[in-house]
């Protein structure tokens, strides 16, 4: 137990033990280790961290290589050639696998997890893991993992029937990774393209007080959406929902009362006490939250 074991011996073994676990992102049962083998990784990773010349940070570096190779030698093909719905249900199967996986591999190294880790301030070894399956496949697959998480947020938002458990198992693996602000920047920029349409057909379906009265009730609704979707705080999500819900709508309500001629005085006012709320809150945006005019000029 005193003698120096040396990163590429102590290495070579966990390896062998993440690439026998790895067999389950395939359904094998072999992939499951033994108690034996199990308490054989953690005694070999927990030698490596306390011994006088430890490779904390070598085995943190190599834990996520090694995840993320596994994923591109067994994840990636599996989702090749696959659009929509079939890409997606693979998605959610490797995914779920994947879980299953980590679940061990996670437990080979918990020493590492709770000591260096922490104390480092690292990303967690499962959130580095979660970063070693999404970040290569949305770099493979970027327009097919946006189109279809994308679609079916829009189809929950109108009402259409979604399997939510499956939705938001990706997407909370998603957001504990580190393509969250890629995922975030989607999701926003689709949210505001769905309201700038929305937007359209509103202000011409309903009386001006309506319409206002349907802008404060959607953001509220969308501010809950975006922090149950995007696993984020909520003075986050009211940030985020000004930008991607009430800019458009009220852009076009400006819009509209400018086109018609329609003035304070005409406005009444048990509705101009919301338009102002509203009008203020979108106008602070270049203020309080530090964001460009043009913010959203790409999106038009």
């Amino acid at each position: 137990m005193n003698e120096h074991l040396r990163f590429e011996d102590g290495w070579k073994i966990l390896e062998q033990g993440i690439v026998k676990c790895s067999k389950l992102l395939e359904d094998c049962p072999g992939g499951r280790p033994t108690v034996n083998e199990y308490m054989n990784y953690y005694d070999c990773a927990y030698r490596m961290a306390v011994q006088k010349d430890q490779y904390c940070q070598e085995m943190y570096n190599s834990y996520k290589a090694t995840h993320e190779s596994c994923v591109c030698a067994m994840v990636l093909p599996h989702l090749m050639h696959k659009q929509g719905d079939l890409f997606w249900r693979e998605l959610v199967k490797m995914w779920s696998n994947y879980c299953a996986m980590i679940r061990f591999t996670t437990g080979f190294l918990a020493y590492l997890d709770r000591c260096f880790v922490t104390h480092k301030k690292l990303p967690s070894l499962e959130d580095a893991a979660a970063t070693s399956f999404f970040s290569p496949v949305f770099s493979y697959f970027n327009n097919e993992i946006s189109d279809v998480l994308l679609t079916l947020i829009r189809q929950e938002r109108d009402g259409c029937n979604v399997d939510m458990d499956l939705l938001m198992g990706i997407m909370r693996g998603i957001c504990r990774s580190e393509v969250k602000t890629k995922l975030k920047s989607a999701v926003i920029q689709d949210t505001y393209l769905y309201y700038s349409r929305k937007s359209y057909e509103w202000i011409v379906q309903y009386p001006l007080q309506d319409y206002l009265a349907k802008v404060q009730e959607t953001v509220q609704k969308e501010t809950k959406r975006l922090i149950h979707y995007l696993c984020i705080s909520e003075e986050e999500g009211s940030g985020l929902c000004l930008k991607a819900v009430s800019a458009p709508l009220m852009q076009a309500y400006e819009n509209y009362t400018k086109e018609k001629h329609i003035g304070g005085q005409v406005l009444l006012q048990t509705y101009k006490t919301v338009e102002d709320d509203l009008l203020d809150r979108c106008s602070r945006l270049t203020i309080d939250n530090g964001l460009d005019n043009n913010s959203f000029s790409h999106m038009e």
